[in-house]
């Protein structure tokens, strides 16, 4: 009996001392755990720049909008005047054909004994400078028995006119020309002013 209770009493002991040897180490991961995070280190603030800097920054800025502008008005430059080239190009080519026709009619005038030939050369270089004319987008105007537009006409002078209505072209002294749709030369016209007066028939 005395052994089983000395037994008893060795196994309680140990259990204790075992639970006493734990504890330390439980603790200290307890207090591990209730520690508080360590706090996130705030990068560190760049310093504001000074007067002398921002405004060295933006002369910077302005010098080099400055030079983009500069370059680009140069390329329109050259673009448009290689434009403008091009088209006296293209608008002298048109014509080359009628000044040879031109030359030609020169040349055998001197020799022509026949008018109606010299006539007729003539005709062919006037349709040759028409169909150039069209090529290029240039239209006549048609003024004869039209109505005056101040707009497209040039009026100067008025006459009357016995079958020709007050306001009508009835004769033109400089053709007008328009460039597809567009007014390119006025044309000088002479303008009815209606059938004369009694004071103007005496």
């Amino acid at each position: 009996m005395i052994n089983n209770e000395n037994q008893k009493e060795k196994a309680t002991v140990e259990q204790t001392g075992g639970n006493t040897a734990d504890s330390p180490a439980v603790n200290d991961t307890e207090a591990q755990e209730n520690q508080p995070a360590p706090e996130a280190v705030a990068p560190p603030v760049p310093p504001e720049p000074t007067p002398e800097e921002l405004l060295a920054q933006a002369n910077d800025r302005y010098l080099r909008t400055r030079a983009d502008f500069e370059n680009y008005r140069k390329r329109m430059a050259r673009e448009f005047g290689e434009v403008r080239d091009s088209a006296r190009q293209q608008t002298i080519a048109e014509f080359l054909n009628v000044y040879d026709m031109f030359m030609l009619a020169v040349d055998h005038a001197d020799q022509a004994t026949d008018l109606e030939s010299l006539k007729q050369g003539l005709k062919m270089i006037l349709g040759e400078f028409q169909r150039t004319f069209e090529n290029l987008g240039v239209k006549r105007m048609e003024t004869l028995g039209q109505d005056f537009d101040p707009n497209i006409h040039e009026a100067t002078s008025q006459e009357p006119s016995d079958t020709i209505p007050e306001g009508k072209i009835i004769r033109e002294w400089k053709t007008g020309f328009l460039l597809n749709s567009k007014l390119l030369r006025t044309a000088n016209v002479v303008v009815s002013s209606g059938k004369p007066s009694n004071e103007e028939t005496k």
